[in-house]
């Protein structure tokens, strides 16, 4: 619990992720957004001040950090819950966001997770986010989260999205608590087409 605290004091005041920044400099019609692990809401509270309601969904229950730092106008746009992925039901939307959030998800449910979250993008929606790669420093030693191989990953969105950015990161870099581990990420930007 005091690691959690410590996160969330760490990144309060982080700039919002890059791929949410390059997704909204492609100029989409702001409309509903999902946060999926919305944390201390860096991309929530971007999204919001580009135009977009979302609704944020974190398993702490962080909906006054985020509020804080809104305007009354920009409060109306903000919805939150405390949920675990394992029991979430997720709200049609036309954009999707998850970044760091997915590889927490049990590996167990996985499968049926990203099934939700397919299922509730709007076709001509969008998914922004991330996802563990088996590099990760954190695969031998977190077995109950989700690594995948950047096939795998692929695989995800192979049928119903067309990929409109995907990058590796592979290198050493510092946790949201401060402490270094190497980094394995592959970043999606993917456009629903059915």
């Amino acid at each position: 619990m005091e690691d959690i605290q410590k996160y969330y004091e760490n990144t309060e005041n982080a700039l919002p992720h890059l791929m949410v920044k390059k997704f909204i400099n492609m100029n989409i019609k702001p409309k509903n957004a999902i946060d999926l692990g919305c944390g201390a809401g860096r991309d929530t509270i971007y999204l919001i001040k580009n135009g977009w309601k979302v609704l944020s969904i974190d398993k702490e229950d962080n909906r006054e950090i985020i509020a804080s730092k809104l305007d009354n106008e920009e409060i109306e746009m903000f919805d939150f819950r405390c949920l675990n992925f394992e029991n979430i039901e997720l709200e049609n939307n036309n954009l999707l966001v998850a970044n760091f959030s997915i590889p927490f998800c049990n590996k167990g449910y996985f499968n049926d997770f990203w099934n939700k979250i397919s299922n509730s993008i709007f076709k001509d929606g969008y998914f922004v986010g991330n996802f563990f790669g088996l590099n990760d420093s954190w695969a031998k030693t977190k077995k109950e989260m989700v690594f995948l191989s950047k096939d795998q990953v692929l695989k995800l969105f192979k049928d119903s999205f067309k990929i409109i950015e995907f990058n590796e990161v592979d290198k050493n870099g510092k946790t949201g608590l401060g402490k270094m581990k190497h980094w394995h990420i592959y970043n999606v930007i993917a456009k629903k087409i059915i």
